[in-house]
């Protein structure tokens, strides 16, 4: 029978693979490699942001370049619509010069925008700026003369006098030296973004190369890892294929000894009904002829006979334990223990029990499983705190992070802690049969199933001062 239980508790464990470790010369090549990259990369971006910085230059300086020339075609055109205007007196041709009137200023802030970023050339700029306001200045003052004398001489008086043209040629000036500043600057920019791509390029491509050169050192070395893995992973099938095997044959034996374990069972309840029901009719008919001796015998015949019939109805409950299906919901524990506490009751001697029940948090699992649990520490703890005057049985629960335990206590005879280890064991028993009824198998059961609900169980007694058992169930939630 004891080899059917430890068959009955046989599960097949899955297999893993074992992890081949890296040789060291691998991880170096590997750290080189991504070294490299790591390095090429922060070139390539380092030059990427550099060339966008000279672009960004660049195009500064073109727009430079080109609000200047602007600055200046403005002024230019203002003049030649004051000049048109001055000759033929028609307002038409002052629309260029009311358009560079109202443009010049948003020219020139713009210009004072770009030209921030260069302050050798603020003065310049400071210069360029008063000379347009000036122009646009001196063509209002000739356009206000030819609208008062209404005649152009006073007008041509003015133009003739060749202030605005002084003032024209400045600004030309003035707007030539500045741009040929800005080429002077723009080509030096240039030169030094060809350099500097230069560089790049030659770092990347030394980048690459000693990508390259790791990259195959690592590949050689991860290859010849990869082919020991191989092998590895072949002698790992093989092993696992022979235990899959391994454990289909134990399947097999397991359920031809629980076969075996129920036939043998079932049939040994035959002769023990023989033999319990001879000795009934026996003392029933011959009890007159039979001293008190043989009466004896025959009242151990019959104790035997229904002895034998409990530890056969316990060991096939313990092995239809094992193999019940679970269910899994979500558990009011209180109500699983108050159905025990009524089934536990049922006999006398256990009514004048007092028990009391605390908080009982919720859990996931099987009721009926759980309330076989009840039952079972139950009834260990009332029978063995039934020779006390005043029996007292506590039961509790606390929730944790991972677990929630719960807890039944009493106030019995308890048992010695040095022989704990086989508390849990099918008919092992710590108190003799005599004195405490029982098969031992309650709670081997209890465990089996606290176990199959991936929890643990556990006690804790002192000798004539009572006993504590425990039992952890795992938080989990309720699986469709």
């Amino acid at each position: 029978m004891s080899n059917l239980i430890a068959l009955g508790d046989l599960y097949l464990m899955p297999a893993f693979a074992q992890r081949v470790p890296v040789p060291s010369l691998a991880v170096i090549g590997i750290a080189s490699t991504l070294l490299a990259l790591t390095l090429t990369t922060i070139i390539s971006l380092s030059s990427m942001y550099e060339f966008k910085q000279r672009a960004a230059i660049v195009v500064q300086t073109n727009d430079v370049i080109n609000r200047i020339g602007d600055i200046s075609a403005l002024t230019t055109g203002a003049q030649s619509a004051v000049r048109g205007f001055v000759i033929t007196g028609n307002d038409s041709f002052l629309l260029p010069y009311h358009d560079a009137v109202s443009a010049l200023p948003l020219r020139l802030a713009e210009l004072d925008v770009l030209m921030t970023s260069k302050p050798a050339l603020l003065s310049d700029m400071a210069a360029l700026a008063a000379l347009a306001r000036e122009a646009m200045a001196i063509g209002g003052r000739v356009v206000q003369t030819r609208r008062v004398n209404r005649d152009a001489e006073a007008g041509m008086a003015l133009v003739i006098g060749g202030t605005g043209d002084q003032i024209q040629n400045r600004i030309r000036t003035q707007s030539q030296r500045m741009i040929a500043a800005e080429q002077t600057l723009l080509a030096e920019r240039e030169i030094e973004a060809e350099e500097s791509a230069l560089r790049a390029s030659l770092l990347i491509g030394l980048g690459a190369l000693i990508g390259a050169l790791t990259s195959g050192g690592a590949f050689l070395l991860l290859r010849a890892e990869n082919r020991k893995r191989r092998l590895a992973d072949l002698a790992l099938i093989e092993a696992s294929n022979a235990l899959s095997q391994r454990a289909a044959q134990l399947e097999a034996t397991n359920k031809e000894l629980e076969s075996f374990s129920y036939s043998v069972s079932h049939d040994l309840r035959i002769p023990l009904r023989a033999v319990s029901g001879y000795a009934r009719m026996f003392e029933e008919d011959y009890g007159d002829q039979v001293d008190s001796e043989g009466l004896r015998l025959l009242g151990v015949i019959r104790d035997n006979s229904k002895r034998m019939g409990d530890l056969i109805d316990d060991l096939l409950a313990f092995s239809r334990f094992g193999r019940q299906a679970m269910q899994q919901e979500r558990i009011d524990m209180r109500t699983v223990v108050d159905t025990a506490v009524r089934l536990v009751q049922r006999g006398e001697d256990y009514l004048q029990a007092h028990i009391e029940i605390d908080h009982l948090p919720r859990c996931v699992g099987d009721p009926a499983l759980l309330q076989q649990v009840w039952v079972n520490l139950l009834s260990n703890a009332l029978k063995y705190s039934a020779t006390r005057a005043a029996p007292v049985i506590r039961i509790g629960g606390i929730a944790r992070a991972t677990e929630t335990i719960y807890t039944i206590a009493d106030n019995g005879v308890g048992f010695d802690m040095q022989y704990y280890g086989k508390l849990f064991g099918v008919f092992q028993r710590l108190h003799s049969a005599d004195a405490f009824p029982g098969t031992g198998v309650g709670l081997a059961i209890a465990q089996r199933i606290v176990t199959r609900h991936g929890g643990r169980i556990w006690a804790d007694a002192v000798v004539d001062q009572g006993a504590t058992f425990y039992f952890a169930l795992p938080k989990q939630e309720t699986t469709a």
